[in-house]
C-alpha cells in the first residue's frame, strides 16, 4: 500500500527533509559569517580551485624564502660586527707597534696585547650563530680554528715553535744574538709558509672550507652569505699577531724586534684594507637580502589579495542570507508544529 501525497506521513516527511536542508544551509552560512571564508572552497570555485591551490603554494614558498632571509640577515649582521671588531683590534695593534719601533719601553705590553689579539682572532673566527659557524665556509657544523693556546697543545702553536726553533738551530744562534737580517729572512721565507693556504694554514690552523655559504634570497637570485676564515686578511692578521706574540720578542735586540714590528705593521695594514673590503662585501649582501625581502613581501601581498578575492565571502551578503535562512527555518518549524497537531480524528 502506498501513502497518498496528501497524507500526514507524506507532509511530515517533506517538512523533515526541508528542515534538514535548511539546517545544513544555515550551518554553512554561520561558518562563512564567522570565518569570512567560503565554507567549501572547492565546491564553490569548481574548476577555479586549481588557481587558489597554486596561489597558496606560491604564497607558502615565498614566505619560506622571506623567513630564511630574516635568518640570513641576522647572520650577516653578526658576521659584520665580528669583522669590524677584528679590524678595530688590528688598527689598535698597528698603532701600538708603530710607537714601539725604536724603543724598548712598553715592549712587554705590546707582546701581551698581541697575545690577547690572537686569542680574540681565534675566538671570533669560531663564532657560531643559530647552530652554524659563521667563518667555516660551507662546513658550518665545525669550528674553523683550533685554540692556539689550548692547554692540551695545538697543531698551530707546535708548528710555529718548531719552525722557529729549527731556524735558530740551523744558523746556529740564540734569540738574543739573532740579527735583524736573520729575523727578516725567517719571517719572509719560513714563517710565511705557516700561513699559506693551501699550506701551513690549512694543515695546522684551519679546517674551514674555502667555499662560502650560498643562499637563495629570491625566486631567481642566490648570493654568498658568509666569509671564510681562510681569506687573506684573516691569515695576515694571524701572522702579524703571532710573530709579535710568539717569537720571544722580549729577549730580542731592539733592531731585531723592530724588524718584527715593521713586518707586523705592514701585514696589519694590508689586513685592514682587506677587512674593509670584506666588510663592504657583507654590507652589500645585507642590502641585497633586504631589497629581495621587500620585493617578496610585495609579491606575497598581491598573491594574498587574489587568494582572498577567490576564497572570501561578502560579509554583508552572507549576513542577509543567514538572516533569511533563520527566518525560513523558524517558519518551517512553526508549520511543522501545526501539522503535527492535525489529525483526522479531530473531524470525526
Amino acid at each position: 500500500m502506498k501513502s497518498a501525497f496528501i497524507s500526514t506521513v507524506s507532509m511530515t516527511n517533506a517538512t523533515r527533509s526541508s528542515i534538514m536542508d535548511q539546517s545544513i544551509s544555515l550551518a554553512k552560512l554561520q561558518k562563512e559569517v564567522s570565518s569570512g571564508r567560503k565554507a567549501d572552497v572547492g565546491l564553490d570555485l569548481g574548476i577555479g580551485t586549481g588557481e587558489t591551490i597554486s596561489l597558496r603554494s606560491e604564497f607558502a614558498r615565498l614566505n619560506t624564502i622571506i623567513d630564511t632571509n630574516a635568518l640570513v640577515s641576522s647572520r650577516l649582521d653578526v658576521t659584520s660586527t665580528a669583522m669590524i671588531n677584528l679590524r678595530d683590534s688590528a688598527q689598535d695593534m698597528l698603532s701600538t707597534l708603530v710607537s714601539s719601533i725604536g724603543s724598548e719601553t712598553g715592549r712587554e705590553v705590546t707582546i701581551a696585547e698581541a697575545k690577547n689579539d690572537l686569542e680574540q682572532l681565534v675566538a671570533t673566527l669560531n663564532t657560531s650563530f643559530s647552530g652554524s659557524y659563521l667563518f667555516a665556509g660551507i662546513d658550518v657544523s665545525n669550528p674553523p680554528l683550533t685554540d692556539y693556546y689550548d692547554t692540551a697543545g695545538s697543531a698551530s702553536k707546535t708548528a710555529i715553535d718548531a719552525s722557529f726553533s729549527s731556524y735558530l738551530t740551523g744558523i746556529p744562534t740564540t734569540i738574543d744574538a739573532l740579527t735583524p737580517a736573520e729575523m727578516e729572512n725567517y719571517l719572509d721565507t719560513v714563517m710565511t709558509t705557516e700561513f699559506d693556504n693551501p699550506g701551513g694554514w690549512s694543515t695546522n690552523w684551519s679546517t674551514a672550507s674555502d667555499l662560502e655559504t650560498v643562499n637563495r634570497i629570491s625566486t631567481s637570485e642566490t648570493i654568498e652569505t658568509s666569509v671564510s676564515a681562510n681569506i687573506d686578511p684573516m691569515r695576515k692578521l694571524a701572522m702579524a699577531f703571532t710573530m709579535v706574540a710568539e717569537l720571544d720578542g722580549a729577549n730580542m735586540q731592539q733592531g731585531t724586534f723592530d724588524v718584527v714590528a715593521q713586518k707586523a705593521v705592514s701585514l696589519l695594514g694590508e689586513a685592514i684594507e682587506g677587512m674593509n673590503n670584506a666588510v663592504g662585501k657583507v654590507g652589500n649582501a645585507q642590502a641585497r637580502v633586504s631589497k629581495a625581502s621587500d620585493k617578496l613581501s610585495l609579491q606575497t601581498d598581491l598573491i594574498n589579495t587574489r587568494i582572498l578575492a577567490l576564497e572570501n565571502v561578502d560579509q554583508t551578503e552572507v549576513s542577509v542570507l543567514l538572516s533569511n535562512a533563520l527566518t525560513q527555518l523558524e517558519v518551517t518549524y512553526s508549520v511543522t508544529s501545526r501539522m503535527q497537531g492535525m489529525s483526522l480524528l479531530n473531524y470525526l
